[in-house]
């Protein structure tokens, strides 16, 4: 077919994709695309088609289908009409005819007037409604807020300016860095308490750019790039945590606190969403309100905010956030036993992250009757999952509340109900007690043998208590001697004369030479072990 016939049908097909909403916008996109000299190619095709690379932050394919602007598709993660289509039409149109042409179009299709103007000897179109590029940009830049803009007018900018970056993020974020150092830079002058507040807006929104820029990654890759990703905003994460360790909350005044209050609706959003979040938006408004509850008004405001939204909020996930967060402004605040009743209807394995650190807290501030009364709720809950993710951090928290207050027999009871899985925690507690005979029963009752229990362990109760090893190396000749094979009768003797040498060390030889002479008797009709009692010299 002709080529003006291609390119009024493509022209029509792209003016039908600016009536959808951002139409505009992307179009404007692909005009830089355009003019930076991204698209490396364009060649007209077949059945009313044109194909184009375009060279962006990666390299992306495009077809343009003029008969069915339905049929047309790019290798970007971006679905339907984006700016690498834009920026293809716009190379096609230069090529049938100049830049001056594709200018036209561009204008034409967002619906500008043109004005002529000589430059050389041929005509160039202009906008009289509309600025050229760089002047637009200026006007941006001078439209940016400043100090005495408000915290939705900064937003409101750095999404306009800011908010399609994310889409450079595919691999990595690099293109985020210079995002976040230019807003830093706007605010160098302003005082520290706001230029704080301001910061920490900045980390949050290329934060969300991250977030956004993750779910474009596909399900295979998508682990890996959350690693990525996670590393590298790793630096933002840990300074907006400091900026929050910064903020001075007795001081909010009418400013301050319109920015801190926006700031916290913002980060209690983001944590109540209910998805899968590439940053731990909980933690950091938890550590958010831990630093503002110093300011009692701003504690009473975001308490009532919290419990009006749980009377009506139904949604599972994000409930279970409020509960949490209320649960945390009391335990702030004291009340240890409304902050239990708000923690009891979230889900324990979300939520027991935030607890664990509540009950180290009132151990250090040695509120013993506060710290029995979480323990017991912790237990329950415990007890019924009973995996690694829970039972680990319970009994960190039992022995170092065992060292403390011994007296207490909870802690010890705790952890020897939540046998077999608490064996290794327990064992540890108990030699590094030097509790040794206690030690030594527990071996005994799970079925260890001697190989199981390191060397070490074995040195130092053979050296402090070699009395109480006895029992376990009898079970594991008797287990040895059991299995009825060569090898298992070789092993026997080792654990014998180990054991022999716990009875010369515990000066009780006599009643080593009764045993041996019981065992042998016991065991007389196995050849094989009496055999290697003698190779070994047990007997002679």
């Amino acid at each position: 077919m002709p080529e003006n016939r291609l390119l009024e049908q493509l022209g029509e097909a792209l003016a039908q994709q600016l009536t959808k909403q951002d139409g505009a916008a992307v179009l404007k996109r692909g005009w830089q695309c355009y003019t930076d000299g991204q698209v490396n190619s364009v060649n007209a095709g077949g059945h009313d088609q044109i194909y184009g690379v375009v060279q962006d932050s990666d390299l992306y394919a495009v077809i343009l289908d003029g008969g069915q602007f339905k049929y047309s598709s790019c290798t970007c993660s971006l679905p339907g009409f984006c700016k690498h289509m834009a920026a293809v039409y716009l190379q096609y149109v230069q090529q049938q005819g100049d830049h001056a042409q594709a200018e036209r179009a561009y204008f034409r299709l967002l619906g500008l007037k043109m004005a002529g103007a000589l430059v050389g000897n041929s005509p160039q179109p202009q906008p009289q409604s509309s600025p050229s590029l760089a002047h637009r940009q200026h006007e941006t830049e001078q439209a940016a807020p400043d100090e005495q803009s408000s915290p939705e007018q900064w937003l409101e900018w750095m999404n306009r300016t800011h908010g399609e970056i994310w889409q450079k993020c595919r691999h990595s974020l690099h293109a985020l860095q210079p995002v976040l150092t230019s807003l830093k830079s706007m605010t160098r002058d302003w005082p520290k308490p706001l230029q704080r507040l301001h910061w920490s807006f900045a980390i949050v929104f290329v934060l969300e750019q991250a977030e956004r820029a993750i779910t474009t990654v596909d399900s295979f890759s998508r682990y890996y790039h959350e690693m990525s990703f996670s590393r590298m905003a790793e630096p933002w994460v840990e300074h907006l945590y400091t900026l929050i360790s910064e903020y001075e909350p007795l001081e909010l005044n009418g400013e301050l606190e319109a920015w801190t209050d926006r700031l916290t609706l913002l980060i209690k959003a983001r944590a109540a969403r209910g998805e899968q979040q590439l940053f731990d938006w909980g933690f950091i408004y938890l550590a958010l309100c831990e630093k503002l509850s110093e300011n009692r008004d701003w504690y009473e405001r975001e308490l009532a905010s919290l419990l009006a939204l749980t009377e009506t909020e139904a949604d599972g996930g994000t409930a279970g956030f409020l509960h949490a967060a209320i649960g945390i402004l009391y335990f702030l605040d004291g009340r240890d036993e409304r902050s239990l009743a708000h923690f009891a209807k979230t889900v324990f394995e979300r939520s027991q992250r935030i607890i664990y650190p509540c009950v180290a807290q009132r151990m250090e501030e040695e509120q013993w009757e506060m710290v029995e009364l979480w323990m017991s709720f912790l237990f329950e809950r415990v007890d019924k999952v009973k995996n690694a993710r829970t039972v680990g951090p319970f009994l960190t928290l039992c022995r170092r509340a065992d060292l403390d207050r011994p007296d207490v027999p909870a802690w010890q009871s705790y952890m020897t109900q939540l046998l077999p899985h608490s064996f290794q925690d327990l064992s540890d507690h108990l030699l590094d007690q030097q509790r040794y005979g206690d030690w030594a029963d527990l071996q005994i009752w799970i079925g260890a043998s001697p190989e199981d229990v390191g060397a070490a362990a074995l040195r130092e109760i053979g050296k402090e208590a070699p009395h109480v090893l006895l029992p376990l190396y009898h079970q594991a000749v008797e287990a040895s001697i059991q299995t009825r094979n060569r090898q298992g009768y070789k092993t026997a003797v080792k654990q014998l004369k180990k054991l022999e040498r716990l009875y010369k060390a515990d000066k009780n030889t006599a009643k080593w030479d009764r045993f041996i002479a019981g065992l042998v008797h016991k065991h007389q009709r196995l050849r094989a072990f009496q055999e290697e009692l003698w190779k070994g010299k047990i007997i002679t």
